[in-house]
């Protein structure tokens, strides 16, 4: 039985609807460690938009975990993530995609994924069935990497924050409280519309929010537990399946 390649990868393609991108803003790390060292808390909300996004990229480039849950659309489907990486590559935690849910495992370099039934009969086609009858409730080996993308820290914010040449500048539009911290927002502009970013004032300057209201393809990020230790229980041999063995 061939595992069949869902599609999550579409999902990891979307990220560019609302990557923070950079190009307008120079030398992101050089730019960061600047401003933080050379403002207090309230002089850095009335730095420039492109200071204020470098910091927040080089102070999440420094995290060893954190959570993120997200709602988008891409391609007209619905896209949900709650998932708790590390830099490690471990993680926990779910992907829906339309009506279908995935809970995905890492760890060590293994992962796993296990599936509700509407996530194979929008995923697997014509091998829904037989699928369904093969993995009963186990945990599917995923040898085809179709989660991978959202464990891998270190490659998840290389998109999110992906350099753009025709990226347009940031522009700081105000301060507001996310769940009772001070964050400052900044903007970027595109061809379909703005994306906002969140960005904590004090401390560390980690983003706590990107979402994009404008256009046909909405969403939002949201970052929490920064630096927070989670622990991932892998699966027992005898509740894993790997897909690709089965004839």
């Amino acid at each position: 039985m061939t595992s069949p390649r869902i599609r999550a990868v579409a999902a990891f393609c979307a990220l560019g609807v609302l990557a923070f991108a950079a190009g307008c803003g120079g030398d992101d790390s050089k730019d960061s460690k600047d401003s933080k060292s050379d403002s207090g808390s309230s002089d850095f909300a009335k730095q420039s938009g492109d200071e204020i996004a470098a910091a927040a990229k080089a102070d999440m480039a420094e995290l060893d975990e954190v959570k993120f849950n997200a709602e988008f659309t891409s391609g007209g489907q619905d896209i949900t993530l709650e998932i708790q990486a590390s830099a490690a590559g471990d993680c926990t935690g779910s992907v829906g995609i339309g009506d279908g849910t995935a809970e995905i495992l890492a760890k060590d370099g293994t992962h796993w994924f296990k599936a509700d039934e509407a996530f194979w009969r929008a995923n697997a086609g014509d091998q829904a069935d037989a699928v369904l009858t093969a993995v009963g409730d186990k945990w599917v080996l995923d040898t085809d990497s179709n989660f991978t993308q959202f464990c891998d820290l270190n490659a998840f914010f290389d998109q999110l924050f992906k350099d753009d040449a025709e990226a347009k500048p940031y522009k700081t539009v105000g301060t507001d409280e996310v769940d009772g911290q001070d964050v400052v927002k900044v903007e970027q502009a595109d061809d379909k519309g703005s994306a906002t970013g969140y960005v904590l004032v004090d401390g560390e300057h980690y983003l706590v929010k990107l979402e994009r209201t404008e256009g046909d393809e909405p969403g939002h990020f949201d970052f929490s537990d920064f630096n927070e230790e989670f622990d991932v229980t892998a699966p027992a041999d005898d509740e894993v399946i790997d897909l690709s063995t089965l004839q």
